[in-house]
């Protein structure tokens, strides 16, 4: 079995110790399930993803973006915010902002070689503000790191729905408009779940 870094390892003991069984935690898996609550999420991300913008595969431009990131091991790639190795990528802007696209997508500059630990904990936090609340950092390091990452993000272009044509503007309300219609279908079916569960246990 593989072991896992100490560090990993760490982490892994404390969110075990954090998230203890108990009798009353069976309750949340014994309520009905809501499709609507459940997904909705779900499918904004969806919606806001398929919109979003994504470079080609250029291996000399993800080179150079890398090294001017200060990777010094292309072979085995480091985290950008703890130098530990890297084992995913992070997107430094989010797809998704309150459900609608943010304008940055899977793009060359909004990508950065990132641990998991790192990418966890970032989560949907701006990287400004997890930088910033980075207490093994020196504000120097901090600093430096912001505008590195700043740099690199220039590197990825936003769309922006303003300034799209007058014909995809059109297809974007119909997009948006069939998003309205799915999450409507969604929460019509739970109301016929809700008719179903309440005929089998009557």
């Amino acid at each position: 079995m593989e072991q896992l870094p100490m560090s990993r390892a760490s982490f892994a003991l404390d969110i075990a110790l954090a998230i203890q069984m108990t009798p009353k935690s069976i309750r949340s898996h014994l309520a009905p399930y809501s499709i609507f609550s459940k997904r909705k999420t779900t499918v904004a991300h969806a919606f806001a993803s398929a919109l979003a913008p994504s470079d080609e595969y250029d291996e000399k431009k993800i080179e150079a973006a890398l090294n001017a990131l200060g990777q010094k091991d292309l072979k085995q790639l480091s985290c950008v915010y703890c130098e530990n190795q890297a084992q995913t990528w992070d997107h430094l802007e989010n797809l998704v902002k309150a459900g609608k696209l943010n304008g940055y997508g899977h793009q060359i500059g909004n990508l950065v070689p990132c641990c998991r630990d790192c990418n966890s904990q970032k989560g949907g936090k701006p990287f400004r503000a997890f930088i910033v609340a980075n207490a093994k950092l020196t504000e120097t390091e901090k600093s430096n790191l912001t505008h590195r990452l700043e740099t690199h993000l220039a590197l990825a272009k936003p769309i922006q729905p303003s300034n799209l044509s007058l014909e995809c503007q059109e297809a974007l309300t119909k997009f948006l408009a069939l998003q309205t219609q799915i999450l409507g279908l969604m929460e019509e079916a739970d109301k016929y779940a809700q008719v179903l569960r309440s005929q089998r246990n009557g």
